[in-house]
């Protein structure tokens, strides 16, 4: 008896079953289950006594492509398997991130169903049984290799924690489907984060470089068959991925656009429509371009004739019609987002109501020593709303994120992408002053925006001096006085004291603040009109002349040049330089907090520690809003000699 190979095992449950697309998750909830989707490449694969093949969609072999994952999937328990999933790469939170795939991450292969077992033909068993044979296959799965997660919430409250969570929304899956090899509505892919292949049909060279591209033009194939022209993206590349495109899309060149409607583009370079792009976007305009576009990838498993502008199911019910056909609006939901409006760079959040914010595992203990967990952060962050928002207001914010809690690394992020919701208001900076690359960030202007910081494991918020209408006008001077390395907040202590007498000496207020940790932040506001430069200058003019006077400071940025003195850091105040805000939590034991201070306090007596997200709100309710002073009265700055 000849054995069955890997490949004629694949060939045999062939084609896999793919998801519909609807708008909202169904609405009988007892006949569905939901799992997360994962953003990443489809993949089925066959293990036979040992060997093993692995396909795409469309039968690539990923085998040569994702090693780790082959490997992986040779050391399963089981003689003769098939086995369905999403081959993924995961950021520091876990979550995975398509454009992770693109950069040599190590790969994982997220399982979501079980096709044949030793023998057995189960895709005409019902989705329940499956899936308990998957969890039970599973259990003591390899490195490598995970199970789909399973969502027990409702199908709103699991695309809620989808979302929040950065995934790119759920499955929902009939409990008594079998698995059908084609689109079938007994799945239904409900998306929190919108996502596309595009077909890329031109581009344009960077304005800074012509050996990188600055922004590619995207076509999607329409009703007619035909390509249409979707908008471009300038947005998600890394410098190493802009020039490998230049060298991809310079092959292909063509004189005109291969596309019906293709607009006039200044400069634009026409392609052949080879190569496919994963764009994540908010939504589809009125006039069928994408709204905020970010590039993901490039698609290896998708050809251009594959891709065609998903359409969203309006109905939901699989009952058959008077035609027999089950029935379909076809068209995108567009109705139920609100409009932003855009000026000088700002998203302003639509007129509907945020939406309450539902925090998903509010248990997680994010401070273990002090066992502080997700909702007490949230409860931390809603006591304190409203000082924060009004220092925070308007301002380009960076976060530091802790989603396995302060003994775990933490991660920073600025730029936000397919996970800005639509009632967010956001701005977006050029990176440099004068280049047209910008990024994305949060603006915090509004209490459910800190509670999504707090469902996000934000602990430290950054923000910057300026404001998004004023980008080059800062509303401070600010002067950071980092202790030396073994050095405690005494030495800090004693430079604030010198600063505030020259301050004083200047005819200039200065509102003093702990940074949470060891060292001390003082505060000059500032009249409107100067800019970065010029407040840059001024403090450090004021920094050379103190550490002049005080052999124990220094300006010097090299540890090793520091020698034991505390540095005085006169740079804050450049140009998208940030400080941590006033009322944010640091990642450290005891959840200290940058607690804005009365000049009184700064003196040998003062214990950061004791500012913390347990002793700030009643703090608040007796001394006020000690920032607010930073935000008003600013003065002009005078003369150096």
């Amino acid at each position: 008896m000849t054995k069955t190979t890997p490949a004629a095992l694949l060939r045999k449950v062939f084609p896999p079953m793919l998801a519909t697309l609807v708008g909202e998750p169904p609405p009988d909830e007892s006949v569905w289950a939901y799992e997360l989707k994962y953003d990443g490449f489809r993949a089925v694969a066959a293990l036979v006594e040992g060997h093993l093949a692995i396909w795409s969609r469309n039968e690539l072999d990923l085998i040569p492509r994702f090693p780790h994952v082959a490997t992986a999937l040779e050391h399963l328990k089981a003689r003769e398997v098939v086995l369905d999933g999403e081959i993924v790469a995961v950021d520091a939170a876990g979550v995975p991130r398509f454009q992770l795939l693109q950069g040599g991450n190590r790969e994982l292969l997220f399982v979501f169903d079980v096709l044949w077992l030793d023998g057995r033909d189960l895709r005409r068993q019902p989705y329940v049984e499956r899936r308990a044979a998957l969890e039970k296959l599973l259990k003591r799965a390899p490195a490598g290799v995970g199970l789909a997660q399973r969502l027990e919430e409702s199908g709103v409250d699991a695309l809620k924690e989808a979302a929040l969570a950065g995934y790119e929304g759920i499955i929902a899956k009939r409990l008594d489907s079998p698995y059908e090899g084609r689109r079938s509505k007994a799945w239904l892919k409900v998306k929190a984060i919108n996502q596309q292949e595009m077909v890329i049909v031109g581009y344009n060279l960077s304005t800074a470089t012509n050996r990188e591209i600055g922004a590619l033009h995207l076509a999607v194939s329409g009703p007619d068959g035909a390509l249409h022209y979707a908008g471009k993206v300038g947005t998600g590349f890394t410098s190493k991925m802009r020039a490998e495109l230049v060298q991809k899309l310079e092959k292909d060149s063509v004189p005109s656009a291969m596309i019906k409607d293709a607009p006039r583009i200044r400069d634009a370079h026409w392609v052949r429509p080879r190569l496919v792009a994963q764009v994540a976007f908010t939504e589809w305009t009125a006039d069928n371009k994408l709204r905020h576009p970010s590039f993901l990838g490039l698609r290896f498993d998708k050809s251009p004739e594959e891709v065609v502008r998903e359409k969203v199911v309006s109905e939901h019910s699989t009952k058959k019609s008077a035609g027999g056909r089950a029935r379909s609006a076809g068209t995108a939901k567009t109705a139920a987002k609100a409009r932003m409006s855009k000026q000088k760079g700002v998203e302003k959040r639509g007129e509907s109501a945020a939406p309450a914010i539902v925090l998903t595992h509010p248990e997680r203990v994010l401070y273990p020593h002090d066992g502080y967990t997700k909702a007490d952060i949230a409860a931390y962050y809603d006591a304190v709303s409203k000082p924060m928002i009004a220092a925070l207001r308007d301002r380009p914010l960076s976060l530091e994120h802790w989603n396995q809690g302060i003994d775990k690394p933490s991660w920073f992020h600025q730029n936000l992408g397919p996970e800005a919701r639509p009632w967010m208001t956001t701005i977006e900076t050029p990176t440099r002053t004068g280049t047209r690359s910008k990024v994305r960030h949060l603006v915090v202007d509004g209490p459910e925006t800190l509670q999504w910081l707090a469902q996000m494991s934000v602990l430290t918020v950054h923000m910057w001096s300026s404001r998004g209408e004023s980008l080059n006008e800062p509303d401070w001077v600010v002067f950071d006085l980092d202790p030396a390395k073994g050095k405690g907040i005494e030495q800090a202590i004693d430079a604030a004291i010198i600063m505030r007498g020259l301050l004083e000496q200047l005819e200039l207020p200065s509102v003093p603040k702990t940074s949470g940790k060891r060292g001390i932040h003082v505060f000059v506001p500032l009249a409107a009109g100067y800019t970065h430069e010029q407040a840059n200058a001024f403090a450090c003019s004021i920094a050379a002349a103190v550490t002049r006077e005080v052999p124990e400071m220094t300006i010097e940025r090299a540890l090793q040049k520091r020698r034991g003195r505390l540095y005085l850091d006169c740079m804050q105040n450049a140009y998208g330089k940030t400080m941590v805000a006033p009322y944010s939590p640091r990642g450290i034991d005891g959840a200290p907090v940058s607690a804005p201070l009365k000049w009184e306090e700064v003196n040998r007596k003062l214990d950061p520690k004791k500012y913390n997200i347990r002793t700030m709100p009643a703090r608040l309710a007796k001394v006020g809003d000690l920032f607010a002073a930073a935000l008003k009265n600013g003065a002009k700055l005078p003369e150096l000699g």
